[in-house]
């Protein structure tokens, strides 16, 4: 089912909207090098009213991206199971634009998601030509859905009457593409002149040596 299917039916829970700061999601800073994965926590660090849903838009630094399962292409995000146990929790991810995300979850009997602390992990990808330094990703909610013309805020609450907007959260994303291997110097192989025992001579005055690969005989 896709994101912008279910944002209609997002919008009318919301049957009078008012906003407030008090139910505040932030995300982790995080550390990631080239071609390989990290997780980013997503937390509800402000408690207000109880919510059964929110959604927010994540925007990723060119070069990072949310990982995708192998096996059925799904981006990789899960709940925290302490505070989302069962099926009633739901999480749709889809790639809203370039470098952006838009998250919602939801649970299908209004249950509450709870109170503060981690809410969902998601596992970011590093491409291969990311370039070293630090980044900034960020977390937006209280926007303006494009094909609706709605205004679409952070949560809804369980009495399904109000819904709640948090700022802008930012987080560093800290990005290395770094093999380790630094200022590596080919020898000078004709300047090279073993002996038979693979120990390098400076001067191969007399006996059987090895020298760019070929056996010489000086007598």
């Amino acid at each position: 089912m896709k994101i912008k299917n279910l944002l209609p039916s997002f919008l009318l829970m919301a049957i009078s909207v008012h906003c407030f700061a008090d139910n505040v999601l932030t995300a982790s800073d995080v550390s990631i090098q080239a071609g390989q994965t990290a997780t980013l926590n997503i937390t509800l660090s402000d408690e207000g009213p109880s919510y059964n849903a929110f959604v927010f838009d994540l925007l990723l630094p060119e070069g990072i991206s949310i990982a995708t399962s192998a096996e059925d292409g799904q981006y990789i995000a899960t709940y925290n199971s302490e505070r989302a146990k069962g099926s009633d929790y739901q999480l749709l991810i889809a790639n809203h634009k370039a470098h952006s995300y838009r998250v919602l979850g939801f649970n299908q009997t209004n249950e509450s998601f709870g109170s503060k602390g981690v809410l969902l992990t998601i596992t970011l990808q590093a491409a291969t030509d990311i370039t070293n330094g630090n980044a900034t990703g960020t977390l937006v909610t209280d926007f303006t859905d494009q094909e609706y013309g709605s205004s679409v805020l952070g949560f809804v609450a369980t009495d399904n009457y109000w819904t709640y907007g948090f700022p802008q959260a930012s987080f560093t994303v800290s990005m290395t593409n770094d093999t380790g291997i630094h200022d590596l110097q080919a020898d000078d192989a004709e300047a090279n002149t073993y002996n038979l025992m693979g120990q390098r001579v400076q001067h191969a005055d007399k006996g059987v040596f090895i020298k760019n690969g070929k056996k010489i005989i000086k007598k």
